[in-house]
């Protein structure tokens, strides 16, 4: 990347936070606020295991905390906990996709722990990002690397009326499928979703 976006955490908390749904299994989840002292290495864990698959982050790893710090909690980040466990099993970041005069325009990334995937988090999970990205004060989100072999994430975004705006020949040398296209997806945020009553 050729620029610099400065770190930056809020510290009040978003009023309808947490969110909480239910699974297909009948588990409960409870979406909230990152908190560095319980979520750190649990959510450390559990991405570093995600990109390491190797199959949707262009990272190689984020095995050293401070790299982990600095891609991932830089801004604001959810984690998802089952209730019964109170184990993270999925989360994502907020943070811009640039600086300075385009900053309104955000980026996410988001983890679903395998175990969990196929019962409806990416739903839930892409649902509370159109009401939490806008109320940290987000005009749009551009998601600028997902890639093809990726059909979840790609089905989601369209589902929730992202416009498929490019697509990057060869974007990642991804593991077991060598290099490998990736598409990017835009949505500027309509305000009546973020007030939808649960």
């Amino acid at each position: 990347m050729a620029y610099h976006i400065e770190s930056k955490t809020r510290t009040e908390r978003l009023p309808f936070l947490p969110l909480t749904t239910t699974l297909i299994n009948g588990r409960t989840v409870i979406l909230d606020h990152y908190n560095e002292t319980l979520d750190l290495h649990p959510l450390h864990k559990l991405v570093s295991n995600v990109i390491k698959e190797g199959t949707s982050y262009p990272q190689w790893d984020v095995d050293n905390i401070n790299d982990f710090k600095l891609y991932y909690l830089s801004h604001d980040t959810l984690v998802l906990k089952d209730s019964t466990k109170n184990q993270i099993i999925g989360c994502y970041y907020v943070k811009p996709n640039f600086p300075g005069r385009s900053s309104h325009i955000c980026n996410a990334g988001f983890v679903v722990d395998p175990e969990y995937r196929g019962q409806g988090l990416g739903t839930f999970l892409a649902d509370s990002f159109l009401r939490v990205a806008p109320a940290l004060g987000y005009k749009a989100a551009f998601f600028n690397l997902v890639y093809v072999n990726n059909e979840a994430s790609i089905r989601l975004w369209r589902k929730f009326g992202f416009i498929e705006i490019g697509r990057i020949p060869d974007a990642g040398n991804l593991n077991g499928l060598g290099f490998t296209d990736a598409l990017q997806f835009y949505k500027k945020f309509d305000y009546e979703h973020i007030f939808t009553p649960d």
